[in-house]
C-alpha cells in the first residue's frame, strides 16, 4: 500500500438538528398535515391515482397552478373531493410540537438532500467543507495555501458521502435567532427538514499521501481547538444555557443555519465587507445572532466503566439547540 494511503471511519453524531438543503422547498400544496404528521406524497403517483376519480384530475391541475391563497392546501383539496386514499408513496415526518405557528400551517419547508432511493444523506462535500474550515484555522493559519492547484493538499483528502439515513430520522424544525440585547430567542417563519438529535452517521475518509494522513490523524484535536476559538470569538457573548456541551466528542458544526463563525477563516474574514454586502433585511449587526432551533430534550448515552451514563444534550428547559451542532469520533481502519 502506498505510504499515506489510509482509510478512516468518521462517525458523526448529531447533537442538535442538522439540515443539508437540496435546494427544493415544499409548500402546503406539496404536503398533507393530518394526525400530527406531515405527509409528503409522491406527486406523480398521486396524479396517476387521482385519474380514477371522474373530473378530479382536471380540478387537481387547476389547484396546482392556481396562485390564490384561499385554497392552497393539498389536504383541503382532498377533503373537498372526499378523497380518503393516502397511498401515494412518499414519506411521513411526525410533528415536533415546537413550531411557533398554527399547527400544519407551514408556508414553506426546505427539503433535506436525498438519494435516488429516497433516503436522506450528507454529501461528502458538505463534511469536507466543515473539515476544511477546521484545518485552515488550526493548521494552515495565515500560510499561503495553493487552493485549486495540483499541489492542493485537499485533493489528497477524500471524503465519501454518508451512509444512507432513513427518512424516519428526519424532523421539521424552525429557525430561531438569539440577539445580544434581549437574549430572547425569536422564532422566524423558516422551516427545515433536519436530522434529529442522536442520529449517528458514518463516513469514510481516505488519505493518499503521508502529509494528508498526518493532518487527519490530528483532526479531533484541531476540532477541539477550533471550537475554543469559536467560544472566544462568539459563544462567550451568550448565556451558557444556550451553549451545548461537547462531552467526550470532538465538536463540529455542519449544514445550514449554524452561523457565520462556524464556517469562516478567522485570519482572513472581512466582517465589514460582509456587513456591507448583506441584504438590508438580513443585515449583519455586530458579530451576528446565535442560530438556534427547538426540539424535545434528549440525552446521549455512553458506557463508562461498564455502566450506562446519560448526558443531557441541552442545558435549558425551553428546548433550544444550537443548529447544526455535532460531535464526531475518528477511527483509523488500517
Amino acid at each position: 500500500m502506498t505510504a499515506g494511503y489510509h482509510e478512516y471511519r468518521l462517525r458523526l453524531i448529531a447533537m442538535a438538528p442538522v439540515h443539508i438543503g437540496s435546494g427544493e422547498t415544499y409548500t402546503a400544496k406539496n404536503y398533507i398535515y393530518e394526525n400530527e404528521n406531515y405527509y409528503f406524497p409522491n406527486m406523480g403517483k398521486m396524479y396517476l391515482k387521482l385519474r380514477q376519480y371522474p373530473g378530479v384530475v382536471e380540478a387537481f391541475e387547476k389547484f396546482l397552478v392556481n396562485p390564490s391563497r384561499r385554497s392552497n392546501r393539498l389536504v383541503d383539496f382532498l377533503h373537498q373531493y372526499k378523497i380518503m386514499d393516502r397511498d401515494f408513496g412518499g414519506y411521513k415526518i411526525p410533528e415536533t410540537g415546537y413550531e411557533s405557528v398554527k399547527r400544519g400551517r407551514l408556508n414553506e419547508i426546505h427539503a433535506f438532500v436525498k438519494d435516488g432511493y429516497g433516503n436522506a444523506y450528507i454529501p461528502g462535500s458538505s463534511l469536507k467543507g466543515a473539515l476544511r474550515t477546521i484545518l485552515v484555522n488550526e493548521h494552515f493559519g495565515n500560510d499561503n495555501i495553493a487552493w485549486g492547484s495540483v499541489d492542493d493538499i485537499f485533493n489528497e483528502i477524500r471524503v465519501s458521502d454518508s451512509e444512507p439515513i432513513p427518512v424516519d430520522k428526519l424532523r421539521i424544525v424552525q429557525k430561531w435567532d438569539l440577539n445580544r440585547k434581549k437574549f430572547e430567542p425569536k422564532g422566524l417563519p423558516l422551516f427545515r427538514e433536519a436530522i434529529r438529535p442522536q442520529t449517528k452517521i458514518d463516513f469514510t475518509i481516505t488519505t493518499t499521501t503521508a502529509r494528508a494522513e498526518k493532518l487527519i490523524d490530528q483532526l479531533p484535536q484541531m476540532a477541539k481547538r477550533f471550537y475554543e476559538r469559536y467560544e472566544r470569538q462568539f459563544l462567550c457573548d451568550f448565556p451558557d444555557k444556550y451553549v451545548q456541551p461537547n462531552y467526550f466528542l470532538a465538536p463540529l458544526y455542519l449544514g445550514a443555519g449554524s452561523g457565520l463563525w462556524t464556517k469562516v477563516d478567522y485570519g482572513h474574514v472581512d466582517l465589514r465587507g460582509i456587513q456591507r454586502r448583506s441584504y438590508w433585511k438580513m443585515k449583519l449587526k455586530g458579530k451576528g445572532v446565535m442560530k438556534l432551533t427547538r426540539y424535545k430534550r434528549q440525552s446521549l448515552k455512553q458506557i463508562e466503566n461498564g455502566k450506562q451514563v446519560k448526558y443531557m444534550l441541552i442545558n435549558n428547559d425551553d428546548h433550544y439547540y444550537e443548529m447544526g451542532k455535532c460531535g464526531f469520533k475518528l477511527q483509523k481502519k488500517n
